[in-house]
């Protein structure tokens, strides 16, 4: 069985007693990197798990258009946080987040794109590195007129790519405040606007997700990436 959850939202009780109410099994919460500090984030991140009963986890969400700073700031990261997400941005950004498998999550990749920022060759990468891509349904409501038919464009070409190479993807309120929470069935609602049918939505916020959360089990396990400690 999968249950729902919530990726890439503000380190907020409000916003995660939301979800609990909205009956959510869990919620990833990403941090800044350049505020991230063990210490800190770690009792701020376990008072918010004690105050609820949804399971926690914790990440960093990169956004960083020099790749060779982005790669710096995920290997510097890979084993302190739960999972990483990274920005999408131009074609070469996007070949270098496709190529590092320490990536879990790549969002919105059509981000300063005039089409998905992902073609063939990166498809078969997000495949070969175990990448998920993250649709932030905040970049929908975001926009109106001409720019949110450009992004839903730009989502559907994603859509139609999943379905032909089979590379995870995931869908996320991307909550900045209590009001930005939505049910799954809102959530569900609102893929309507893409070429997303109400079994793909359903996958892409349960099924999916729990599949990233289990990964963060072989980060844990890895010494270097590819070798695992074997209990």
């Amino acid at each position: 069985m999968c249950y729902f959850y919530d990726f890439n939202i503000k380190p907020e009780f409000e916003i995660i007693d939301t979800l609990s109410k909205f009956n959510y099994h869990g919620a990833c919460i990403f941090y800044d990197p350049r505020k991230y500090s063990n210490k800190e984030i770690d009792e701020s991140f376990n008072e918010l798990q004690s105050r609820t009963d949804l399971k926690l986890y914790h990440g960093v969400y990169i956004k960083e258009a020099n790749p060779q700073v982005m790669s710096k700031q995920v290997q510097h990261f890979y084993k302190k946080a739960d999972l990483i997400m990274v920005s999408g941005g131009d074609s070469k950004l996007n070949r270098a987040i496709c190529e590092m498998p320490q990536v879990d999550i790549i969002n919105h990749p059509y981000k300063n794109n005039k089409n998905s920022g992902i073609n063939h060759v990166l498809a078969n990468l997000l495949v070969e590195n175990n990448i998920t891509v993250n649709i932030n349904i905040m970049d929908i409501l975001n926009n109106h007129g001409f720019y949110r038919a450009k992004i839903l464009s730009q989502i559907n070409q994603l859509i139609h790519l999943q379905k032909k190479f089979n590379f995870r993807m995931i869908l996320s309120s991307g909550s900045r405040s209590f009001y930005d929470v939505r049910s799954p069935n809102d959530m569900i609602n609102l893929s309507s606007l893409m070429n997303m049918d109400e079994e793909f939505a359903k996958k892409a916020l349960s099924c999916n997700m729990q599949e990233v959360i289990d990964n963060i089990d072989v980060h844990k396990r890895s010494i270097v990436e590819g070798i695992q400690i074997i209990d």
